[in-house]
C-alpha cells in the first residue's frame, strides 16, 4: 500500500514537471523588434534630411511674392514629410506596445509555472519526510531484532526447536522468522530507494526553479529595456506633437496662398489633390480602427447605450447641407454631409450624438489631423458608426457612453475648412468585417429646416 501511495504521488509529480517544461520553450523576438524598429528610425532620418532641405529652401523664398508657388511647392512637400515622420512614430509606438505586452504575458506566466514549481517541492518534501519517518521507524525495528538475535545466539534455534510441538510446526516458525527479516530488508531498501528518487526529483526541481528565475530575469531586464524606449517614443510623439502644430500653421499658410492662385494652375491642383489624400488616409485609417474595434451588424447594442434603432439629425438650431454626400465641387470623394447654421453663425453652436453609443475615438487637439481637425467616432453596437469632424472642441473621451441627443461638442473650423461646419458621417462595418461609407441621408433627415 505504502509502494503504490509512493509511486502515485511521483508519478503525478513528475507529471507536473512535463507540463511546466512543455511551456518553457520561450520566443525571444527582440532582435527582429530591433531591427524593425531601426528600419522606422533610418525612414524618419531620411524624412528629417528633406523637412531640413525645405526648410532651407523656404528661408531662400521666403518674403518673395513672385515665389509663391515654389513656396506652396516646398510647403507641400515638407507637410508631407512631417506627416510621414508621424506615421512613422505611431508604427514605432506600436511595436514597442505590442512587444512591452508580450514580455508583461510571458513574466506573468513565468512566474505561475514557478509557483507551481514551488508548491512541487514543497509536496516532494512533505513525502520526504513521510519516507524518512517510515525509514526510521523500520531501521530501529529491524536493529532491534538484530540485537535480540545477537544476544540470544544460537539459543533462540533450540527454542524455537523445544517449544515447538513437533518438527512441522518448527519449520513454519523457521519459515516465518525468516520472512519477516526478509520483509524488513526489503522494506528498508524500499523506502532508500523512495528516498533517492524524492531526493533526484528536488534536486531536478530546484535546477528547474532556478532556470525560471534566471528566465524572469532576463523578461524583465527586457521589459525595463522596452519600457525605456517606449519612454523615449513618448517623448518624440510629444516633439511631434509640436510638430503637428507646425503642420497645422503652415496648411493656414497654404489656404491664404491657394486664395492667391488661380484654380486651373497646376500648384493649386497638386495641393488640392494632396490635401484630398491625406484625408483619404485618415479615413482609411479610421476604417482600420472600426474594423478591429468596432461592433458589427447583427450585434446587440449594448442597454447601456438605449439605442432605439433610429438616429437622429445631430444638430438641433436651423440648419441646411451645405455639401452633400457624394462628390467635393472638384470630384474628389466627400464620405460625409457638411451641416452649417441657417442664416449664419455656425461656429460655436453645440452637435449631439446621432445615437446612443460608446466614443472609440476622441481627438481633440486643434490640429489639422489630416484634414479633419478635431473629431470622434461613436460605436452604436449595431455595426454603425458616426464620425462628427471639424469641431472647436469634442466634449466625449473614447471609451465614454453616450446618449442619443447629449452634447458631444461644438461646430468649428478645425482642419481642412472654407468656413465653419460640422461634417458627419455614417459608416457600416459588415458582417464580414469590411467597411462601407454610407450616405448619411439615408440614416437621419433634417428636422430643423
Amino acid at each position: 500500500m505504502i509502494k503504490k501511495r509512493f509511486l502515485f504521488k511521483v508519478t503525478a509529480v513528475l507529471m507536473c514537471i512535463c507540463c511546466v517544461f512543455s511551456t518553457m520553450l520561450f520566443s525571444s523576438p527582440v532582435y527582429s523588434v530591433d531591427e524593425e524598429l531601426e528600419d522606422l528610425q533610418n525612414q524618419y532620418n531620411e524624412l528629417q534630411k528633406q523637412i531640413d532641405k525645405n526648410q532651407k529652401e523656404l528661408k531662400e523664398v521666403q518674403g518673395d511674392i513672385s515665389n509663391t508657388k515654389t513656396k506652396l511647392n516646398v510647403l507641400n512637400s515638407e507637410i508631407s514629410s512631417i506627416n510621414s515622420q508621424i506615421g512613422i512614430l505611431d508604427s514605432r509606438i506600436g511595436v514597442l506596445n505590442n512587444r512591452i505586452n508580450g514580455l508583461e504575458a510571458d513574466i506573468t506566466k513565468t512566474n505561475g509555472e514557478i509557483t507551481d514549481i514551488e508548491a512541487n517541492i514543497e509536496a516532494v518534501n512533505g513525502q520526504l519526510d513521510e519516507a524518512k519517518s517510515l525509514m526510521q521507524d523500520t531501521r530501529e525495528q529491524l536493529l532491534g531484532r538484530i540485537r535480540e538475535n545477537y544476544m540470544s545466539g544460537d539459543a533462540s534455534t533450540i527454542e524455537m526447536l523445544f517449544s515447538s510441538t513437533d518438527l512441522s510446526s518448527y519449520f513454519a516458525r523457521k519459515e516465518l522468522m525468516t520472512r519477516v527479516s526478509e520483509n524488513d530488508a526489503a522494506l528498508m531498501k524500499d523506502v532508500e530507494d523512495k528516498i533517492k528518487t524524492l531526493n533526484d526529483l528536488e534536486k531536478q526541481l530546484d535546477e528547474e526553479k532556478t532556470a525560471l528565475n534566471q528566465k524572469n530575469e532576463e523578461l524583465e531586464a527586457q521589459k525595463t529595456d522596452l519600457d525605456s524606449k517606449k519612454a523615449d517614443e513618448n517623448a518624440s510623439r510629444a516633439e511631434q506633437q509640436a510638430k503637428k502644430s507646425t503642420v497645422t500653421s503652415k496648411q493656414a499658410e497654404v489656404v491664404t496662398m491657394l486664395n492667391e492662385l488661380d484654380k486651373e494652375s497646376a500648384e493649386y491642383k497638386a495641393t488640392i489633390k494632396r490635401q484630398r489624400a491625406e484625408q483619404e488616409q485618415l479615413s482609411r485609417q479610421i476604417d482600420a480602427y472600426i474594423k478591429e474595434h468596432g461592433s458589427s451588424v447583427g450585434d446587440t447594442p449594448d442597454a447601456a447605450y438605449e439605442n432605439d434603432g433610429n438616429m437622429a439629425w445631430p444638430v438641433k438650431f436651423q440648419s441646411y447641407v451645405s455639401c452633400a454626400y457624394g462628390r467635393y465641387s472638384d470630384g474628389s470623394p466627400h464620405w460625409g454631409m457638411d451641416i452649417c447654421a441657417v442664416g449664419g453663425n455656425t461656429r460655436g453652436r453645440p452637435f449631439n450624438a446621432a445615437q446612443g453609443g460608446k466614443v472609440i475615438l476622441a481627438v481633440n487637439d486643434g490640429n489639422w489631423n489630416y484634414g479633419f481637425g478635431n473629431y470622434c467616432v461613436i460605436d452604436h453596437g449595431d455595426g454603425k458608426q458616426t464620425l462628427y469632424a471639424h469641431s472647436d472642441n469634442i466634449q466625449v473621451y473614447v471609451g465614454q457612453i453616450v446618449k442619443k441627443g447629449q452634447q458631444i461638442g461644438v461646430v468649428g473650423a478645425t482642419g481642412n475648412v472654407t468656413g465653419p461646419h460640422l461634417h458627419f458621417e455614417v459608416r457600416i462595418k459588415n458582417a464580414d468585417g469590411s467597411v462601407s461609407r454610407v450616405n448619411p441621408a439615408n440614416y437621419v433627415r433634417n428636422t430643423t429646416a
